[in-house]
Order: C-alpha cells, then sequence, then structure tokens
C-alpha cells in the first residue's frame, strides 16, 4: 500500500477539502499545522513520516483561474528528494518537471477527452484522475470502459468522501479493479484510518491519497508501518 499526503492549493494558500465544494473552502488549520503555508504543510507531513511521494492539487489552476507555480517550483528546490503528483489542469506543469520528480495528475472533471490523454501519456508519464460525485463520474463516462488507452496509474477520486470521514468508496473501488485489469488504482476521498487502509488493501487498491486521518493524528508513523506501507 502506497500511502500519499495530500496538499491543496487555492490562491497561494493551503486549504481543508470538503466534499468538492471548492468555494467553502478554507485556510488549513489542523492539530498537525497550524498555518496553511505551503513549506509548512510539507514540514507537517514530513515530522510524521518520510513520504517521498506528495500529491498537489492547484486548485487555481485546474479551474483556469492562474496557479501557484511560483509555490510549488521553491517547495521542490527545498526538498530535492520528493517526488510530486501535480494537478494543475489541462495545462500540466511538464515544462518545469524538475527531471522527472513531477508527474501530471489529469482530471476528467476538466472534460480531458481521450485524445488530449492519449497525447500526455505518450509525451509524459502522466496520471489519470477518474473524479466522482454524487455517484457519475465527471466528464467522459466512456474512459473507464477504454482501459488499452489509459495510463498505467489511475486515482480514483470521490470528491463526495473528501474530508467527510465516511470512508472510501468501496462501491466504486470494487467496480473499477474489475474495470481496469492491471492498473495500480489509487483511492483518493473518505481514508480515516488503519482499518481503512487494510480494506482498501483487501480489494486490491495499490494505494491511497490521505490528508485528513495524518492532520488529526489517527494516521501516524506507527500505524503507517505496521501495515507496511511505503512513501
Amino acid at each position: 500500500m502506497h500511502i500519499i499526503p495530500v496538499i491543496d492549493l487555492q490562491d497561494g494558500q493551503v486549504v481543508a477539502a470538503r466534499q468538492g465544494q471548492r468555494h467553502l473552502y478554507q485556510p488549513l488549520s489542523t492539530p498537525l499545522c497550524r498555518a496553511p503555508e505551503l513549506m509548512a504543510v510539507v514540514r507537517a507531513y514530513l515530522s510524521v513520516f518520510p513520504f517521498k511521494t506528495f500529491y498537489l492539487a492547484d486548485l487555481n489552476a485546474i479551474a483556469g483561474a492562474g496557479n501557484n507555480h511560483h509555490l510549488i517550483a521553491p517547495m521542490l528546490a527545498t526538498w530535492p528528494d520528493l517526488n510530486l503528483w501535480l494537478d494543475s489542469g489541462l495545462q500540466p506543469f511538464i515544462a518545469h518537471d524538475h527531471a522527472g520528480r513531477v508527474r501530471p495528475v489529469l482530471g476528467t472533471e476538466t472534460g480531458i477527452s481521450i485524445e488530449q490523454l492519449e497525447h500526455y501519456t505518450r509525451n509524459s508519464h502522466c496520471i489519470l484522475s477518474l473524479d466522482y460525485a454524487r455517484g457519475k463520474l465527471i466528464g467522459d463516462a466512456s474512459l473507464p470502459q477504454q482501459p488499452q488507452r489509459l495510463p498505467q496509474c489511475v486515482i480514483v477520486m470521490s470528491l463526495d468522501h473528501v474530508g467527510s470521514r465516511r470512508g472510501p468508496d468501496l462501491e466504486w473501488l470494487r467496480v473499477l479493479r474489475v474495470q481496469l485489469p492491471g492498473k495500480r488504482l489509487y483511492a483518493a476521498g473518505g481514508v480515516r484510518n488503519v482499518e481503512d487502509l487494510r480494506q482498501l488493501a483487501a480489494h486490491g487498491i495499490d494505494g491511497a491519497l490521505v490528508a485528513s486521518a495524518v492532520h488529526d493524528g489517527t494516521l501516524g508513523a506507527q500505524q503507517i508501518n505496521a501495515l507496511g506501507c511505503r512513501s
């Protein structure tokens, strides 16, 4: 089980994501990190566990309202051993990929077509995010039916579960595990504790994106090590 901490950036600050309702997101303030600054949040995560890979959503770039590249580049320079999965909409950070350390994440909520996805897959080590809300895939619903045209790594982003403490969306994960044989599947949204991680592993899920459980102290180094998780 590959555990990847999540950071959401909006208007220059790290924000607490809640069920995909981005207009309601507030600057992050948790028991782990009171300051909503990117560098402070990275340091806080690393104080819990030596994570090697982070997932970062540049919410401004996803919405087509600017970007936060001026913050991301110094972060990569400060921690030269970190790798980054970066969702920045349909204009990925490929030109600044820092010697292969940045993998672009392409979300279906942007309306990406299968042709665009294939283009990025040919030209970068990209990751697909299948974005679900209210039980439906946002974007091209035919994408999961064309596994041979998808990249090897796929995030199953259950937006309704993000920050909700409802647990992962196991129903969709079970369906997609069958639909996408051979793909590396990552669950995003709802992971509360180590038992959720065990459930995901039992369903053949390769990794999980986590935030709230680390910030509130439920998921720490002891629990991650006990599961034999990698960072």
